[in-house]
């Protein structure tokens, strides 16, 4: 199912040719970590790991969004070189969340596809609340509807239940392994089918209780370790599976969000707006899929870009969402060299693209070449690889060579210790248990200021997120009573939310980046503590001089705030909403709706983003102080072994260190 022929010939010297390069600098730096394992410092041997760690761990991840039937699953299989991997008929969709590993370090033994369920607790919250949606109603106070919606999920329970009989309990929780990736291994688990086609009854018989799919494919041509998901449609049903699209583009370095040429000339989705808006800019690559069905590729593709800029500059998205125009059907048809057996409106879309073309459009080679160029593929592997490359594989190369650089200046300091270059009088006048002492304090002052900064720091986001639903709030409710005075209770009406999101991503974004100035600023005044200890104790000069402040890398982008909240629908609930009573009763009903759906919003974004930031700079923090207790203790180690007969260099039990 996964060989390799001639077709990848079409990405000729673009592709992810740089992304290549940069595993091959990579690579380079993981020959010159483990040069530094052969060291038998204790300290050296704990550094080396986590490099090495780090660099076999690095998995740079793409997610692919968009509406359902956008042709996300089509374009995903040109992207890969696999034009059959994920179904792509007219009937099946993505249902689950797939990633697709290329060549990965970190692939399970004999296992090729792994599938894994949702828990009985996420199920029965699911039937409980009705899912997201019914939640929502609830909060809005619409118990109709959140009976309604809770009845249809308990009709879908029912369905899933009888169709899985007795194994049913046992699956949730549970997952399953393939060595093999079979097409109906890949139906049976992601993909909704037609349930009335008696040709496919298996087709999608899983996939209401599957949570997560993996799948592991090892391809020559494609560089190591790099992961595309495949997500289900931003419209999905109960929202079920919002939370875990939003998560996975969360954890993503690149964010492919792919629009129907017809879609995006007309309007754009807000689900996926609200995901754009609270990704970084830079992250964001807009593909306009099937400008195959177009009449006039190049000429409606203008049109299109002007319009999908006035609708990202109208939300307030900021310059550097490249759009990127093509076909993932074209790309098929080349990859797969059935450009003869292409439709003939698409064919015809094709030859109008090409009509400037200096090529042979009646050779089918040139033809073929001629599909995949205009499909827009080898651009957006450009793009993808650059964004990589420049993102996060930047900020691994900076992190591992400063920790090299560390390493290497710790390794000499010992060697010239160890070739007795420090003054014998200051050894024998040194004072172990005040030193040790010395280096507990340091460790435990740096920690217990850090904290207490953190500490100040969540109260003031938490009073930033809160001043900015009263901002809001008030100015909804003014716009409500406007409205009311001028148009009366029986006309719909409803008040977008962007400012609200824009408000709290900016108050998130800007104490993050206050996180990671109290990062840097307790690793440079612990190292100014270490730097003094050494030179005191050892005559040891410029430490910290030599020392490389570690990487910090920027917060992962809120996206909590992209998930769809009450005040974002339009259903015919809403009608109904302004219906009643007094104009009073109006303001203080919609404030109490607002209120309800942000008090969750603001839970998540400090406990799920702020203080999961916050745990991985301290983490930062008290590494390098395990690092510099280490390195201390190996000096003294190595002046015991100078002189055995002196008991100050005892390296027995020693007393715990700070955690």
């Amino acid at each position: 199912m996964f060989s390799e022929d001639e077709s990848f010939a079409l990405f000729g010297k673009g592709g992810f040719a740089q992304l290549e390069e940069f595993w091959q600098r990579l690579q380079r730096v993981e020959r010159a970590t483990e040069a530094l394992a052969e060291s038998s410092l204790p300290f050296v041997q704990e550094a080396v790991e986590n490099i090495s760690e780090k660099i076999v761990s690095f998995e740079p991840a793409v997610s692919v969004i968009g509406q359902v039937k956008a042709g996300k699953s089509t374009l995903l299989n040109a992207l890969i070189g696999q034009t059959e991997l994920l179904p792509s008929d007219v009937n099946p969709w993505t249902s689950v969340i797939t990633a697709i590993h290329l060549n990965s370090r970190r692939r399970p033994p004999k296992t090729s596809a792994l599938f894994r369920f949702f828990d009985e607790m996420e199920w029965d919250r699911l039937v409980t609340t009705g899912g997201r949606l019914g939640e929502m109603a609830n909060r809005a106070g619409f118990e109709t509807e959140a009976v309604a919606v809770k009845n249809q999920v308990m009709e879908m329970r029912q369905t899933t239940e009888q169709r899985l009989g007795d194994k049913f309990h046992d699956l949730l929780g549970a997952s399953h392994a393939f060595e093999t990736i079979e097409k109906d291994v890949i139906d049976r688990y992601i993909c909704y089918g037609d349930p009335d086609d008696s040709d496919t009854p298996d087709e999608g018989v899983y996939a209401d209780i599957t949570k997560l799919a993996d799948l592991y494919i090892d391809i020559p041509t494609y560089p190591t370790g790099l992961c595309f998901r495949d997500t289900p449609g931003v419209n999905d049903t109960f929202m079920m599976r919002e939370q875990i699209t939003l998560n996975a583009i969360s954890d993503s370095r690149v964010c492919v969000v792919v629009l129907s040429a017809h879609q995006a000339l007309s309007t754009m989705d807000m689900a996926l707006m609200r995901i754009i808006c609270n990704v970084q800019a830079r992250e964001v690559l807009i593909f306009v899929n099937r400008i195959d069905t177009l009449v006039d590729p190049r000429g409606d593709s203008i049109k299109i870009y002007e319009s999908i800029k006035n609708t990202l500059a109208k939300n307030g998205v900021a310059e550097g969402v490249k759009i990127i125009f093509g076909s993932g059907y074209w790309a098929n048809c080349a990859l797969g060299n059935t450009c003869d057996k292409m439709m003939p409106a698409s064919r015809a879309a094709l030859l109008h693209w090409a009509e400037k073309s200096d090529s042979d459009l009646q050779d089918p080679q040139d033809f073929r070449q001629i599909a995949f160029d205009a499909s827009g593929v080898g651009e957006l592997h450009r793009a993808i690889a650059t964004r990589i490359v420049e993102g996060p594989g930047h900020l691994l190369i900076e992190d591992v060579s400063a920790e090299i650089d560390n390493i290497s200046q710790m390794i000499s300091t010992v060697s010239n210790i160890a070739d007795q270059q420090i003054d014998q009088e200051r050894i024998d006048n040194l004072n172990l248990p005040a030193l040790r002492k010395r280096l507990d304090d340091i460790a435990t002052e740096t920690l217990e200021r850090y904290d207490q900064q953190i500490s100040d720091l969540r109260k003031v986001i938490e009073e930033r997120l809160l001043r900015s639903r009263e901002t809001f709030v008030a100015s909804a409710i003014e716009a409500l009573e406007s409205h009311l005075a001028t148009y009366g209770e029986f006309d719909t009406w409803s008040y977008e939310s962007v400012s609200l999101r824009m408000m709290m991503r900016t108050a998130f974004l800007s104490t993050c980046g206050t996180v990671r100035k109290h990062t840097k600023s307790a690793h440079s005044r612990a190292l100014e503590e270490y730097d003094l200890l050494l030179e005191d104790n050892f005559g040891i000069e410029d430490h910290g001089t030599d020392m490389e402040a570690p990487v910090i890398a920027g917060a992962n982008p809120p996206t909590t705030l992209a998930q769809t909240l009450s005040l974002d629908l339009q259903p015919t609930w809403w009608r109904r909403f302004w219906r009643f009573g007094k104009r009073k009763l109006h303001a203080k009903r919609y404030e109490d709706v607002i209120r309800a759906e942000t008090t969750p919003l603001i839970a998540e974004l400090l406990e799920e983003h702020f203080d999961v930031y916050v745990q991985t700079n301290r983490a930062l923090i008290k590494k390098f102080l395990s690092n510099e207790d280490q390195f201390v203790e190996t000096i003294l180690e190595c002046l015991g072994r100078q002189d055995p007969s002196n008991l100050l260099f005892d390296t027995g039990p020693q007393q715990e260190k700070v955690a």
